[in-house]
């Protein structure tokens, strides 16, 4: 009996052993701790970063880091030198840094080493001013101080382009996180503060608890000249009763889609689990903003530029086609 006791002890411990070993194969490169680039304080992606840290704990007891970044831009640049781990980008920023669009924020200056990993959620573009102004729509912003949030941002790159394409001539284009910028809107010191994100935006669902104030997108004409020129961008309405000064009537205004990105030497058995963990834990996402209601396996076909190879092998296997384009060569 107790030689047989000896020889089951020594069978677990090899078992042990070998699990043990191939655990730590697997992990085999993996990171110890990584960084969530977002946005300042006060924009959806801070928030939503919060709650992709908390899966990653939670789910692959990774130590996750919410760093606060000027937004997409920063984020595609500060990836690309492996300053980040993962990276929070919309379309249009992440698509111009890709390709180093001459016209664009990087002037020309490639960042090829971004790669998609998942669809976040839809970015609404949305601008609202205190309603005592009078002001309704960008057509009433000719000669009007207008934040549009942080350098680096995506409302920052692209509000003042949508302005201008409405030939519309702001007196002042003022740059800050949106929680500063809601100050000096309440203060007087701003005519209107716009910026892009999920639904609903915080800021205005806390100023309306205070203030009257109009809320307003970009119409759907405006939106189709826009489009022309920018097709990585798309119109959609933010839908009634999202906040209290829309509750009888839609709001037309110009979309774009957020993606998670990573850098292309991140190891592809990484990413695959990120990605597993993240849709089979989706309800944490929820939880922290109801945006990540759109997080699904088929958005990722909105990518506008190629995805990480762990992330083509995920999609592959849940039976999504994958365009060639998307493929990494």
């Amino acid at each position: 009996m107790k030689r047989l006791s000896m020889m089951l002890i020594a069978v677990t411990l090899s078992l042990l052993f070998v699990f043990t070993t191939a655990g730590a194969q697997e992990r085999a490169g993996w990171p110890k701790g990584v960084t969530i680039g977002a946005a300042p304080l006060g924009g959806t992606y801070f928030v939503w970063a919060g709650g992709f840290a908390k899966l990653l704990n939670d789910k692959l007891s990774l130590p996750a880091n919410v760093e606060s970044t000027g937004g997409p831009v920063h984020n595609t640049q500060l990836l690309q030198v492996k300053k980040l781990d993962f990276g929070m980008v919309t379309s249009g920023p992440v698509y111009e840094g890709f390709v180093g669009d001459p016209d664009g924020w990087s002037k020309g200056k490639k960042h090829p080493d971004i790669r998609v990993i998942f669809p976040m959620y839809t970015t609404y573009f949305q601008m609202y001013s205190l309603s005592k102004t009078g002001i309704k729509s960008i057509m009433d912003l000719n000669g009007k101080s207008v934040g549009v949030g942080p350098v680096g941002g995506t409302p920052a790159t692209y509000w003042p382009k949508i302005l201008a394409t409405a030939g519309i001539k702001p007196k002042r284009i003022v740059n800050a996180s949106s929680s500063d910028l809601n100050s000096q809107l309440k203060d007087g010191m701003l005519d209107a503060n716009g910026q892009s994100v999920g639904l609903p935006w915080v800021t205005v669902t806390e100023i309306e608890t205070t203030h009257d104030v109009n809320v307003y997108g970009v119409s759907d004409k405006d939106a189709d000249n826009f489009i022309k020129q920018f097709p990585y961008f798309s119109k959609q309405s933010i839908p009634k009763g999202t906040y209290k000064s829309n509750k009888d009537r839609e709001i037309e205004t110009l979309t774009v889609w957020n993606f998670m990105t990573v850098h292309k030497d991140t190891p592809d058995d990484f990413v695959y689990e990120v990605i597993k963990k993240t849709f089979e834990n989706v309800d944490i996402l929820i939880a922290t903003h109801k945006s990540a209601q759109e997080v699904k396996p088929e958005n990722i076909l909105y990518s506008p530029i190629v995805l990480h190879p762990g992330a083509v092998k995920y999609y592959k296997d849940k039976g999504i086609k994958i365009p060639d384009k998307m493929i990494p060569k």
